[in-house]
């Protein structure tokens, strides 16, 4: 839930030679003081990297050495998906209370409240127009919201389509996950839907992101997957079907990284389609947010961080070696 290569150019790139001596792969993991379930994972403008605690109905930051400070929301708003918007805070959905919420670094809350009933907002992301734009996954229609707080729906073609993940791609549009329709939409600003449908059937795309390539690459239930501009989607299949492919983020490496919830691992794709799989040290953790770092300078940017759900950890992976 990125504008990834807009954002990966404003990074500068570590000094290797400055950083402590690791190698790709390495995993260091931190404790949620209130044991709290971890959801959708974000950076922020204040070097803390920042994500929902749906079962807690908090947000919360974490700084680069896992020290984390939770922001509570009204009981039963259940945040999900989670960004960062054009002004500075970090925007999310409210899936409990069908709102939209805004929080500033220092833990100041706004909530706009979404036109449709019981919508479900789920995934959230900034796109190139400098609006926020979400997802309703039972309302079957994707959302913009403007800095100011001004909701506009937009219907989707296909009924029931539950429309999940949701990305900016490099043509200006949003490109959208339809998970039980089996297609991926592309909506323009003005609100016009095309969809395309994949090519497995049954395939549940999920979430999406912008890549180094800049396709759009996505999760299915069981691969990883990317479709261009003009509609064409390429596949990848896993070692295994069953790990159950989640999140996904550019990484500063150049490559795609994912999260397998039942694989308890943490994926790397290339844009020739290699993959590499990465153990968590912890069993059953169920790895779900995932997120680059481009707020860090430094040995920072070398990290990609995530959420373990089951494991109720915020964890980091080393993506690039350091000697």
């Amino acid at each position: 839930m990125m504008v990834g290569s807009a954002l990966m150019a404003q990074a500068e790139p570590a000094s290797a030679g400055h950083c402590p001596a690791a190698s790709v792969g390495d995993i260091m993991e931190y404790a949620i003081p209130s044991n709290a379930s971890p959801g959708a994972v974000t950076f922020g403008p204040d070097n803390r990297v920042w994500f929902t605690e749906g079962s807690n109905d908090k947000i919360a930051a974490a700084d680069s050495s896992g020290n984390v400070t939770e922001y509570p929301l009204a009981a039963g708003s259940n945040p999900l998906g989670i960004t960062l918007g054009p002004d500075g805070r970090l925007w999310f959905t409210e899936v409990g209370s069908n709102r939209i919420g805004a929080i500033t670094k220092s833990g100041v809350v706004t909530e706009y409240d979404i036109p449709t009933a019981n919508s479900n907002p789920f995934a959230i992301t900034l796109g190139f127009d400098g609006n926020l734009w979400f997802t309703e996954l039972l309302a079957n229609k994707v959302g913009r919201i403007t800095p100011a707080g001004v909701i506009t729906e937009f219907a989707l073609p296909t009924q029931r389509s539950q429309p999940r993940g949701i990305a900016a791609g490099i043509d200006g549009k949003l490109w959208v996950a339809e998970s039980f329709a089996n297609k991926i939409a592309r909506i323009s600003a003005s609100g016009t839907v095309t969809e395309y449908p994949l090519p497995s059937s049954a395939s549940g795309p999920n979430a999406m992101t912008l890549g180094p390539d800049l396709n759009i690459w996505f999760t299915t239930a069981t691969e990883i997957a990317k479709i261009d501009t003009s509609g064409t989607v390429t596949e990848f299949a896993l070692p295994d079907p069953d790990r159950a492919p989640t999140s996904i983020t550019l990484g500063v490496d150049g490559n795609l990284w994912f999260t397998e919830q039942f694989g308890n691992k943490i994926g790397r794709i290339t844009t020739r389609g290699v993959v590499t799989e990465f153990d968590l040290p912890i069993a059953n953790s169920r790895p779900f947010g995932i997120t680059l770092f481009p707020s860090l300078q430094g040995c920072g940017l070398l990290d990609i961080w995530f959420t373990e759900r089951q494991g109720r950890r915020l964890g980091k992976i080393r993506a690039v070696t350091t000697p």
